[in-house]
């Protein structure tokens, strides 16, 4: 028998995957700080069906594998589990980021940034040529960041260009709160930056993958919309 106690929420609040358990009305009862992350990018109704869909057929946990995203958030797994019809409980499993390899011979080209600037400019050019109607959701207080400006600049400029013919395009620019990346061994937190419309062009998805890649950004492509991870690096 132990003879101490055992915080279980403490151990759930530190786990890096979100985990949601519902009441069998598909309401949420309880969520880490982990989900809240996730739940900002997808509706309760769709992680609910999820985990319906996955569950086990007779009373305990099943675990699936599943390719997931929302967002810029990737998941490779689900476990599904309950012990009754009164809860049911969905933790899903972040694929493994890939390694970033900083190029420590460009750091003489990285300049503290402001982001929202940067964007601003890429906006104002792209609107030179096109009549898409741009609805921006910045956060002005992100902090400046080390950045090669002129590559992301042409990476910006890339990017629009991928929605030149939408009529509408969405851009949000916010920090990833609780999100980080770890390059060359060090933490950095995210900053998100993301483009969604109806509909894209995908003929420059290369030119984005590599410019993301030199600039050390993640970046992710989808049918409707671009995603890029910019990392905070202040020194």
């Amino acid at each position: 028998m132990n003879t101490f106690d055992i915080d279980f929420k403490f151990l759930v609040e530190s786990d890096s995957s979100p985990l949601i358990v519902f009441n069998h009305n598909g309401h949420i009862e309880y969520l880490n700080s982990n989900a809240e992350i996730l739940m900002s990018y997808v509706n309760t109704k769709g992680i609910f069906d999820l985990a319906v869909k996955n569950a086990p057929k007779d009373y305990g946990s099943n675990t699936t594998q599943v390719e997931l995203k929302y967002g810029h958030l990737k998941f490779y797994s689900i476990n599904v589990s309950y012990i009754n019809d009164e809860w049911i409980a969905i933790r899903l499993y972040y694929r493994p980021r890939e390694y970033i390899q900083v190029d420590n011979s460009n750091k003489e080209n990285l300049v503290l940034t402001d982001l929202n600037r940067l964007l601003d400019v890429a906006i104002i050019q792209f609107k030179i040529d096109a009549s898409t109607d741009i609805r921006l959701f910045t956060d002005k207080d992100i902090p400046k960041t080390l950045i090669n400006q002129n590559s992301f600049l042409k990476l910006l400029r890339v990017v629009l260009s991928q929605f030149r013919a939408v009529s509408y395009l969405d851009i949000a620019l916010k920090l990833g709160i609780g999100e980080h990346i770890v390059m060359d061994g060090k933490r950095y937190p995210l900053v998100n930056l993301e483009f969604i419309s109806n509909g894209r062009y995908c003929n420059d998805d290369k030119e984005i993958e590599s410019l993301s890649k030199e600039l050390c950004l993640v970046s992710s492509l989808d049918e409707n919309s671009i995603s890029l991870e910019i990392p905070l690096i202040r020194n």
